[in-house]
């Protein structure tokens, strides 16, 4: 073998060999750090591209989830106000009962007028429940505007809330709202009922408007379960796997390390031969 004091190709050697080994062990301690095998494009550049896609469509229909669980609370404040508005309907009709009890006088019915009043007032106020601001049911002075849900990510497939409104002129509730006494032209048996039926139909649409938003939200958290796998089975490190070669990576630095060590010292035995 030649000694050569100007070129230790053996150095060199041995220096590229721990500079490469340093740098798989980095990327050895960067996955294991992260938890991912894909850090960079240079990792696997097809793999990073499928993985932003799978990303991009995840979070997608997170917001769809998001947008789904809103329409859900909005409806559940929306089945409220109808079950308190049949409460108040119900009392409503028990008054009724009262007031033509021919044992009450005319003082007595006053007092059931006044608090027919008072809880048709109530109703009337129920209208104009809103959530987040958003009008539930179309307000007092406006009509009834469709509120949209998207149900996947397209925007093609959506659910329109039911926002009726509820006190407008010729619903049967209208009646009962406008009502002031159960006398002469006021508030009749019959119209208490048709009330009633009215606000369990509005109950009832709004339980199956209920039960379709569940079911699209099982749907798309299904979806989002099964691409996070996916994106998971792209970019996701092989813990066991990867500590395996981060072990190997440091064995692998020492022994470079050692060699550069030892290819350096081949130049003390040149420098032996010219004492």
């Amino acid at each position: 073998m030649t000694l050569s004091i100007n070129t230790n190709i053996a150095a060199t050697r041995a220096s590229q060999y721990l500079a490469s080994n340093h740098q798989n062990l980095q990327k050895s301690l960067d996955r294991l750090s992260s938890g991912k095998r894909i850090t960079g494009p240079a990792d696997d550049a097809g793999g990073l591209a499928v993985s932003m896609k799978l990303e991009h469509s995840i979070n997608g229909l997170k917001g769809v989830a998001n947008g789904i669980s809103n329409g859900t609370s909005l409806l559940q404040v929306q089945d409220g106000v109808f079950q308190s508005m049949g409460d108040i309907i119900t009392r409503i009709g028990e008054l009724k009962s009262m007031y033509d009890d021919v044992s009450k006088s005319s003082t007595d019915q006053g007092l059931y007028d006044s608090e027919l009043a008072d809880l048709a007032g109530q109703i009337g106020a129920m209208a104009s429940t809103t959530f987040n601001s958003v009008d539930l049911f179309g307000g007092l002075a406006g009509g009834a505007t469709a509120l949209k849900v998207q149900l996947d990510t397209s925007g093609s497939n959506s659910m329109e809330i039911s926002d009726t409104e509820v006190d407008a002129a010729g619903t049967a509730l209208k009646t009962v709202i406008d009502g002031t006494t159960f006398g002469a032209g006021g508030v009749t048996n019959a119209n208490i009922t048709a009330a009633l039926d009215y606000v369990a139909g509005l109950r009832a649409g709004n339980g199956g408007e209920t039960k379709r938003l569940e079911y699209a939200l099982a749907s798309v958290n299904t979806q989002i379960t099964n691409l996070t796998a996916a994106n998971g089975r792209i970019v996701d490190v092989d813990i066991a796997q990867e500590s395996a070669n981060l072990a190997r990576q440091q064995i692998l630095v020492q022994a470079s390390a050692s060699m550069v060590a030892q290819a350096n010292s081949a130049n003390n035995v040149a420098l032996q031969l010219l004492q």
